[in-house]
């Protein structure tokens, strides 16, 4: 590791030379290379994590330039996850980048994710959300959730058996529809770094803020200390 190339990082008291250290030894699990997922993990190998797989089945549309600053108009057509491979392994040779060009699915998803230190989420849809929360508990593998929506952006990282899982803070969820989801250019960007940021709180062993609500037009800010649900059939009792 260049410890040269994190100096300004280090001098945050939150993470110093221990912390930068612990980091240069994790593996992430990005699930999603979108408008959220590309902003992550962009931001995350230039913070120093030693190694990170991009998993999209998707290619790049004209609709993903507005929202994110890692694809370009030359990539359209293109596989999400090799773009990014071949973009951010440039940025940081210090980070091992690996795309993944394959769908994820419930036959699949313990073999993509049972190295990982954190899975994060970079998906459009609550079916997978629900997938990976259910892997994650299941495995025991702590993951950040994040979503946005119009000018709305939550995030949530949970940690299997000690927070409020997925399943707890949506018990009724309707089925997702096929329509084009509203999003602010801008938000993906600030959401992505907040769970950039609780990603990097979970894999150096700090506790977690809670559930996230930020409204980027209205300035409007909240956290909710969301309780495990001790009948949820995820993550509760038996």
């Amino acid at each position: 590791m260049e410890i040269d190339r994190y100096r300004r990082q280090i001098l945050v008291k939150e993470i110093g030379q221990k912390g930068q250290k612990l980091l240069a030894s994790k593996h992430a699990i990005l699930i999603g290379g979108g408008g959220l997922g590309s902003n992550s993990a962009n931001l995350l190998i230039r913070m120093g994590i030693e190694s990170i797989d991009i998993i999209d089945y998707d290619t790049i549309d004209k609709t993903n330039l507005h929202r994110t600053a890692v694809f370009s108009e030359q990539d359209v057509g293109k596989s999400k996850a090799l773009v990014l491979q071949e973009r951010l392994q440039s940025v940081n040779t210090d980070v091992q980048v690996k795309g993944i060009n394959k769908k994820v699915t419930s036959k699949n998803i313990k073999s993509l994710v049972q190295l990982a230190d954190v899975i994060i989420d970079g998906t459009d849809n609550i079916p997978l959300r629900l997938l990976i929360n259910e892997t994650a508990i299941k495995h025991k593998i702590p993951w950040v959730y994040a979503g946005v929506y119009e000018t709305v952006g939550m995030v949530m990282a949970i940690l299997p058996k000690k927070t409020a899982c997925f399943q707890c803070i949506t018990p009724n969820i309707p089925d997702s529809k096929t329509q084009e989801i509203p999003v602010l250019g801008s938000l993906p960007a600030t959401i992505a770094a907040i769970q950039c940021n609780e990603t990097i709180k979970v894999l150096l062993g700090k506790q977690p803020a809670g559930l996230l609500i930020y409204d980027v037009w209205n300035q409007y800010f909240d956290i909710l200390d969301v309780k495990r649900n001790p009948c949820c059939p995820i993550c509760g009792k038996k």
